[in-house]
Order: C-alpha cells, then structure tokens, then sequence
C-alpha cells in the first residue's frame, strides 16, 4: 500500500496540492469537496452494473481517500493507523473464534472487543524521523545490505563465466561510484552538479 500511498502524492504534487507535515484538519470548503468527490465514487460503485465498473470505482474510491489523507497530514501514518484499525478489528471475533452477527449482517462486538487506539499514532511527531541524520543513514546502510542480498541471489544462479562478469561489473561500478557524486539542486530551476575527481561540472 505504501506504493500506491507515494502516488497518490505524486499526483497531488503535480497539480499543487500541499501536503502538511503534521495531522491537521482541512476547512470547511476543502472537507467539503473531499466528501464530494468520495460520495461520487461510492455513488459509482452503488451503480455499477458490472466488474469492470466495480473495479474502477473501488480504484477511484481509494485514490480519492489516500489524497485525502494526504491533504489531513496522514499519509505518513496511514499504514499504521489502518494496522491498528485491523488489530482492532480482529478483537470482534467471540470467545470461540467466531464472528457474532446481527440480522443484516453487521457483526457485533463481543465483551472481548478493543477499540483502535489511533490517539498515539496521530499525536506521534514524525519529522523527528525524516529529518534525522542518523535515521537516514540507517535507511542507507539498510539499503545497501538489501542490495547486497540481491546481488548475491542472482549471482548464485549464474555459470561460472557469468558470475566472474558480474562480479567484476559490481567491482568497476563501486570504484566509479567512489569517484563520480551527482549533486541535485535543491530549487527547481538550479543547476545539477557531477562531481568528477573532486573536480565539479555543471550538466
């Protein structure tokens, strides 16, 4: 989900959609167009005659419910917030592990029931995480031993002749990676910047 999550934003990015930081709540005119824009989709999918149709409203129903949580601050959250509702969810099961339900289908919440607690995951300060240093360079490290995990799966499953070229590819792409740093400017229209030897040239 974190794919589609990251997007979403791409696309409410691209037609100038602030994200906020922090959980916050929208106005009344933006809230209102929100709900709008979702009740038309259910509408959709309360119309629907066939799969087709239901598949592009189901779609349609959570681009416009990730965009929102992006627009209330919580596409940083969502996965973890939709965990603990699921958590939560679970605990409706009866002492026997079977689901109670009432007439139409609603299933009812046994004494064993436990509410979300959503409170700690919202008040919770990510940009403690995202702007730290140390965070990020275990998001590196983490990175590179993935990668190195890879690259030892597929060179496994090469012949003798092909492991030793794939080998020798990773060695010579390293030592060029130690050498060569591309810069990216930190405002639209600057300059990229590759750094060669030590030695800067604009691209």
């Amino acid at each position: 989900m974190e794919k589609q999550i990251l997007n979403v934003r791409k696309f409410q990015e691209a037609f100038g959609i602030k994200t906020p930081s922090q959980p916050k709540m929208l106005s009344k005119k933006r809230a209102a167009l929100r709900q709008r824009l979702l009740e038309e989709e259910v509408k959709e999918l309360r119309d629907a005659v066939n799969i087709l149709e239901v598949s592009d409203a189901l779609c349609d129903i959570l681009y416009i419910t990730f965009g929102t949580a992006h627009e209330h601050g919580l596409s940083d959250r969502l996965i973890m917030l939709f965990d603990e509702v699921h958590s939560s969810n679970m605990t409706k099961l009866g002492p026997n592990g079977k689901a109670i339900f009432r007439e139409d289908g609603k299933v009812m919440k046994p004494e064993s029931y436990r509410a979300p607690n959503l409170r700690p995951i919202i008040e919770r300060d990510f940009s403690v995480y995202k702007n730290s240093n140390v965070a990020k360079e275990i998001a590196e490290i983490e990175a590179q031993t993935t990668s190195m995990k890879i690259k030892k799966k597929i060179a496994d499953k090469l012949n003798i002749l092909d492991k030793f070229l794939f080998k020798m590819y990773n060695a010579i792409e390293k030592r060029l990676e130690s050498r060569v740093e591309v810069k990216f400017p930190q405002q639209v229209h600057g300059d990229i910047i590759v750094e060669v030897y030590g030695k800067e040239h604009i691209v």
